[in-house]
């Protein structure tokens, strides 16, 4: 059985300005145990709102319609008290800005243990040793000192492993990563991603990438569906997609990619 599948899902939001707009049109995919799979596509293509659906975190004046499965419990239209069962605990998603999904006024330390007394009902010592043994696994020096660390007072690398380990403590199936590398320089996002690759061979969980980046997303993950204005519009093996892309507009990312890498400055 598929751990996510996904079938006909629409997202569309209503705007006084310009009506109804259609973000997500008929999206059916399927992510497996264990697998790897990158949701690419340029900014505006959907792919947020695609997981945000999956995750119940669309906004008020947001619609969807089609059918969420995780590991055969429909979530879509669910009420908050199921979703709250499955989120942060089965499914965990690490966002692409850090500074802003972090509370500024909470140190590092009392944000993760807030997750493991709410999720696994820890006491207070029990949570802050799991919590200062995961930033250790995610490579955080000196981690019993950073738990008491507030977010401003961290590196943007420091505070997006802090974002990994709070979304691993409750060890989840489905891990979904939202662009977890945009604001970070490439010697930090090639950390990461190796960091990721690492967890997800020692927990055999399942990583969603959501990304613009065709080599970022060759880089970790398996499987690939291309999005575009909405739609799925290729998907396949990385490999197949890197070699002999059919769409144009894989054609286009493949070649933008290529090109911006060769203008890059070289070390």
């Amino acid at each position: 059985m598929a751990l996510l599948t996904l079938q006909d899902l629409h997202v569309s939001f209503h705007s006084p300005d310009r009506g109804c707009v259609e973000a997500v049109r008929g999206v059916s995919l399927q992510a497996q145990p264990g697998e790897t799979l990158a949701v690419v596509g340029e900014s505006g293509a959907g792919k947020s709102q695609l997981l945000h659906a999956v995750m119940g975190l669309l906004p008020r004046n947001a619609r969807a319609t089609g059918s969420v499965q995780f590991a055969g419990t429909q979530l879509l239209g669910q009420p908050a008290a199921l979703l709250n069962r499955y989120r942060g605990s089965r499914i965990a998603m690490i966002f692409q800005d850090p500074m802003t999904s972090l509370n500024p006024l909470l140190t590092i330390g009392q944000q993760l243990t807030e997750v493991l007394t709410t999720h696994q009902h820890l006491k207070t010592p029990a949570a802050r040793a799991k919590a200062i043994a995961m930033l250790e696994q995610v490579r955080i020096n000196d981690a019993s000192r950073r738990f008491d660390s507030y977010p401003h007072e961290l590196s943007g690398g420091m505070r997006q492993r802090v974002m990994i380990a709070m979304a691993l403590l409750c060890e989840p199936d489905l891990l979904i990563a939202d662009e977890p590398t945009t604001a970070l320089d490439v010697t930090v996002q090639s950390e990461i991603i190796a960091l990721l690759q690492a967890i997800r061979r020692q927990r055999e969980m399942a990583i969603v990438l959501i990304t613009h980046d065709l080599p970022l997303a060759g880089g970790l993950c398996e499987r690939i569906a291309v999005m575009q204005a909405g739609k799925v519009v290729e998907e396949g093996c990385v490999d197949t997609i890197f070699a002999n892309p059919q769409h144009p507009y894989t054609q286009h990312l493949l070649s933008a990619s290529r090109f911006a890498y060769a203008c890059a400055p070289q070390q």
